[in-house]
């Protein structure tokens, strides 16, 4: 520790004894020397600013000498800085895959669909069903059904009527559908899946029955709402 003092005290020593032959040159050489034309004149600087500055220099010195500091850059001079550093990725070894994101597997959402309609050789009437309707649903020419039944506009069609369906090939006149479908029905007071399908024309019971998952006897609410296909 009292090296350290020692030290100090020499180097303010010496900037002491610069500090006055620098001083007397300035004094001294102002008047001789003369700055070359065109430039600005150097003007000396100030014995008070040499002070301050030997005196930081001194303090500063002291203290880097006893750990407390780290010295100062000289003047003009950035003190370096260290690069910044970007975190490299983890290396893979040689032969190994790389490693993935888990991959989220969505569970396909299977929704029910209409069975395909089959043309039976006969058809057993329900409640509330009659041979137009039944003409609509399976595409048949309604006259054509009638005579193989040996029926007329002015039968009397009651539930378990079994009616023998033409395999001919001939369609129904004009357009099958009575109401525009696939859309949602809010079901009535009365209402059954054959009701409901004579009511749109071409809409088969059995579809109805599948899509909203019903099973027999497909007893029905009123107000409950049906999806018809």
């Amino acid at each position: 520790m009292k090296t350290k003092r020692a030290y100090l005290f020499v180097i303010v020593g010496l900037l002491l004894i610069g500090m006055s032959a620098c001083t007397r040159s300035i004094a001294g050489g102002a008047k001789a020397t003369k700055a070359p034309e065109g430039t600005a004149e150097a003007l000396p600087t100030d014995a008070t600013d040499v002070l301050s500055q030997i005196y930081i220099f001194a303090t500063q010195t002291a203290l880097a000498t006893q750990g407390l500091i780290t010295p100062m850059a000289p003047v003009g001079q950035e003190t370096p800085t260290a690069p910044e550093v970007t975190p490299a990725a983890p290396a893979t070894e040689p032969g190994a895959a790389a490693p993935t994101q888990p991959v989220q597997v969505v569970e396909p959402v299977v929704l029910a669909t209409a069975p395909p309609l089959v043309v039976p050789a006969t058809y057993t009437l329900q409640k509330g069903e009659f041979p137009f309707c039944i003409a609509r649903r399976f595409n048949l020419d309604p006259s054509e059904l009638l005579r193989l039944n040996g029926l007329s506009s002015y039968s009397v069609y009651y539930a378990g009527m079994v009616l023998r369906i033409p395999q001919t090939g001939r369609g129904f006149p004009g357009g099958r559908a009575l109401l525009p479908h696939p859309t949602s029905y809010t079901v009535r007071a009365g209402d059954t899946i054959h009701t409901i399908a004579c009511a749109f024309g071409d809409v088969d019971p059995n579809a109805i029955a599948v899509v909203n998952n019903l099973q027999p006897p497909y007893r029905l609410t009123p107000g409950q709402v049906l999806q018809i296909p």
